[in-house]
């Protein structure tokens, strides 16, 4: 093999294994291009999807070659992301002998949290998720119950391989199945409150984040691609309660989903506002908690993740209520927050700022309004989607701006320093 075999075949392992762990594509086409760059190769291209890995370089000798290969579906592990991340440092610094890369790359080693921990770490952010909307003592139960059959269901879909599409649905209808026979003997009142509590198990939120800022960063191709694909598991995830609300329709007398949004309507606006906000700190930093177990972040970390969340959740709550009709500004802002917070953590503790950035932006994910649209496409209601979609739309780009806003700013204030540093 050339040389620049071993360090392409090194890029597209790294680069794969980086995205199944959490990477945005931007920190994939970066650390390649540092590597290669590192190592004297030229002429770098990355065309690099969340679905695909595709590298090509030319070395000083102008061989040419070229690497490609599929990537599996993200399954975050930000400890794991935290070791990649930490190894391509090493790589670009120090460039060890090609022929050692690829050993290098499969010695790195993670504590990864055992399933029974990951499951409490599930069961907490649903609990909290569910008081969110306005869950009583009787759903709180059921949408736990339902929390653990999506854990083993998760598990056993993982171990067969079965496509996203039909595992979304299949374990949704389950969910809606048996909040529906709660409801049906009367143990439960809301049952829409179960079935969105627990969509967020299966809801690509993150994924949704990182296609609307894809869009505004100039990876359109990206971006276009996973926001169809979030809207198509979305759509699948809603249908399978739909399906189970179309076939116990007659029997069961289901609530109106307006119902349910005008009750939560009623609760925020007739209950003290101080009570309300002070419930939702302490949610969030349970949901935030636990979402981190869940990302895999290790204990040494999760006090800074939480915390992380609940200064997003502070922020939002004072720009809402300092401009209460600008849902978009309070959300940009909060969003910048997020990725301030992470960014100074990064430089502070030397991680990468994602290892942050994920468990903090839990407060922001939109996945009620994508429900509710997806709601609106599935059952053919358009008042839905005139009604949720703009919010929707401005929800998520209020979010990327944010991200946007704060990585420039980041951006600038580094390359300032280090002009700085070269005229000393």
């Amino acid at each position: 093999m050339e040389r620049i075999d071993y360090i392409l075949d090194f890029c597209k392992e790294l680069g794969k294994q980086m995205i199944v762990s959490g990477a945005n594509i931007e920190r994939v086409d970066l650390t390649v291009e540092k590597i290669c760059h590192a190592y004297g190769l030229h002429d770098v291209t990355c065309a690099n999807l969340t679905t695909r890995i595709s590298i090509s370089a030319k070395d000083e000798n102008k061989h040419y070659a070229h690497r490609q290969t599929d990537v599996p579906p993200q399954s975050f592990n930000l400890e794991k992301l935290k070791k990649l991340n930490q190894l391509s440092f090493d790589v670009t610094k120090n460039t060890p002998e090609v022929t050692t890369l690829y050993d290098l790359l499969h010695g790195v080693k993670t504590n990864d949290f055992p399933w029974w921990v990951m499951m409490i770490g599930y069961m907490v952010a649903m609990a909290a998720l569910g008081r969110i909307f306005l869950a009583g003592p009787a759903e709180l139960l059921i949408v736990e119950i339902n929390t653990l059959v999506l854990f083993g269901l998760s598990k056993l879909f993982t171990k067969v391989h079965i496509n996203k599409i039909i595992t979304n649905f299949f374990s949704m209808a389950l969910c809606a199945l048996i909040a529906t026979l709660f409801y049906m003997t009367g143990f439960t009142s809301n049952f829409f409150t179960i079935v969105l509590t627990n969509a967020f198990f299966l809801l690509p939120g993150i994924q949704m984040i990182n296609c609307a800022r894809n869009l505004l960063c100039g990876n359109e191709m990206n971006g276009v691609i996973d926001l169809l694909k979030v809207l198509l598991e979305v759509c699948t995830i809603v249908a399978g309660v739909a399906a189970i609300y179309a076939i116990f329709g007659s029997v069961a007398n289901y609530p109106l989903l307006e119902d349910y949004k005008l009750m939560l309507t009623d609760f925020y606006k007739y209950t003290p506002l101080w009570l309300i906000n002070m419930e939702l700190v302490v949610l969030t930093l349970m949901a935030t908690a636990g979402f981190s177990v869940v990302f895999n972040i290790q204990l040494g970390d999760i006090v800074f993740a939480a915390i992380g969340g609940v200064i997003v959740r502070l922020v939002y709550i004072l720009f809402k209520f300092l401009l209460p009709s600008y849902p978009f500004i309070f959300t940009m802002v909060a969003a910048f927050f997020a990725a301030l917070y992470s960014e100074i953590l990064a430089i502070i503790r030397k991680e990468p700022s994602t290892l942050y950035l994920y468990p903090s932006i839990v407060p922001l994910i939109p996945g009620d309004l994508f429900c509710y649209v997806a709601f609106g496409i599935v059952w053919g209601n358009t008042s839905f989607i005139v009604e949720n979609g703009p919010n929707l739309a401005l929800s998520l780009v209020g979010i990327s701006i944010g991200f946007v806003l704060c990585s420039t700013i980041v951006h600038y204030v580094r390359k300032f320093k280090f002009l700085r540093l070269n005229k000393e």
